[in-house]
């Protein structure tokens, strides 16, 4: 018999299991206990009907974005809303989502490919393009960006390879929840990231992209040191592997106007940016409420719970990665900011200490701003910075936090916009 870990990698290589993943299910986690109606459950379907392991191994075999979108959705609670978040996965922006009441989607997914984990120089590109091309002879409505990050090689397949698979228009179950679920003229709301890397061209629809901002390092760093799969090709300026494709944007407009919803767009060069912004938004929110808005929660990575940040009525600022640069912007967020009186820290393990990675004491500077409760969640601790934390602990600790009642009600899209400008315009945050 299989043991349970090998079924369970089995499972993963065949579904996305990205950051957008996890938030699209964070989202209609909230919404349902908000509505306090059942959470739905969608089970995940298997690609290949094909018997034997390595067949179900093989996500690229009978890959449908189209089932993706669906199983994305189909998280989502029963019921109308008065918008929507779609766009680039970011835990400020499911905060955002959460405070207006409505359900955020993502423009993206990833793929695990453990075999080009496992490959070696060239390979990792040769691999990455057989990949994509199976994806994109199936599905002509997406783009592929394969990700290939050797400082992660030996200790993570995960976090070394993995595609992004990118719509490059409204999937039919997106076009679905507009039409027949978004309230008459419910905004929606694309939160885009425009930050730049260096990518490698392939045939149309493919990029290969060496390395990524989960090390902290910089683009060209993977380039001037010259372990570039593909060296032999010359890598050019492009956008970031958390961007949205443009005729996404761009078929999300004409759709959403012919049925009568505004489209709106935020978007954000660093996603720093757009946590500092939309934690100053909540403080804001709760204080009009009558709460006094100084419980902070700094989350990080996978750990984030957006019900009970709302429920506690807690400030969230989100830090995608563990890196000092992400620790050294909340700092200086914090610094700016009018005290508070409790800090609660969630600082996800890395799995792997980097040069670039923010040390413990780091992230305990940055609870002692917290007046009277400073506190570094201990498990988290304990397992920093080379062991692991679970996701679902972030839900353990903040469900700890006593009840905020009655509930607010939910932001105005346009006012909240309008707030999210008015702070972003100095900061690389843009508000169209």
């Amino acid at each position: 018999m299989r043991r349970r870990s090998e079924a369970a990698r089995d499972v993963d290589l065949q579904w996305p299991t990205g950051l957008g993943t996890a938030l699209a299910i964070a989202s209609g986690r909230a919404l349902s206990y908000r509505r306090g109606v059942p959470r739905p459950v969608v089970a995940a379907p298997r690609w290949s009907t094909a018997r034997g392991r390595h067949a179900r191994r093989d996500p690229g075999t009978t890959l449908d974005a189209g089932v993706v979108a669906r199983w994305l959705a189909g998280q989502l609670p029963p019921g109308r809303y008065n918008g929507l978040v779609v766009g680039s996965p970011h835990g400020a922006a499911l905060h955002l989502a959460a405070a207006l009441g409505v359900p955020w989607l993502p423009a993206a997914f990833e793929l695990p490919t453990a075999d080009i984990a496992a490959a070696e120089g060239s390979g990792a590109a040769a691999a990455g393009e057989r990949h994509a091309r199976v994806i994109l002879d199936a599905n002509p409505d997406v783009t592929v960006r394969q990700i290939y990050d050797p400082v992660w090689r030996g200790w993570s397949p995960a976090a070394t390879a993995y595609a992004v698979v990118r719509w490059r228009r409204l999937p039919e179950a997106y076009r679905d929840l507009i039409a027949d679920r978004l309230r008459p003229g419910a905004p929606i709301v694309v939160t885009r990231d425009v930050s730049r890397w260096l990518t490698v061209s392939g045939p149309e629809g493919y990029t290969f992209q060496l390395g990524g901002r989960s090390t902290g390092l910089a683009a060209s760093d993977y380039y001037d040191r010259r372990t570039a799969p593909m060296q032999s090709d010359l890598p050019e300026d492009s956008d970031g592997e958390r961007s949205v494709d443009r005729g996404f944007v761009e078929d999300l407009r004409r759709y959403a106007s012919a049925h009568g919803h505004p489209v709106r767009q935020i978007l954000y060069r660093h996603p720093d940016v757009l946590s500092g912004a939309v934690a100053d938004l909540y403080r804001d929110w709760l204080r009009a409420g009558a709460r006094t808005g100084n419980r902070l929660v700094v989350e990080c990575g996978r750990l984030f719970d957006p019900w009970h940040v709302v429920r506690a009525g807690l400030v969230p600022y989100w830090c995608e990665h563990p890196l000092r640069s992400a620790v050294r912007a909340a700092s200086w967020w914090l610094a700016g900011s009018e005290p508070f009186t409790s800090v609660d820290v969630l600082p996800e393990p890395p799995g792997v200490p980097l040069p670039t990675t923010a040390p413990l004491a780091e992230w305990e500077a940055v609870a002692a701003f917290g007046t009277r409760h400073a506190l570094v969640d201990g498990r988290c601790a304990r397992a920093y910075p080379s062991g692991s934390v679970p996701a679902h602990h972030a839900t353990q600790v903040l469900r700890g936090h006593p009840h905020d009642l009655p509930y607010l009600p939910f932001l105005e899209a346009d006012a909240a916009l309008a707030g999210l400008a008015q702070r972003g315009q100095t900061d690389g945050l843009l508000v169209l």
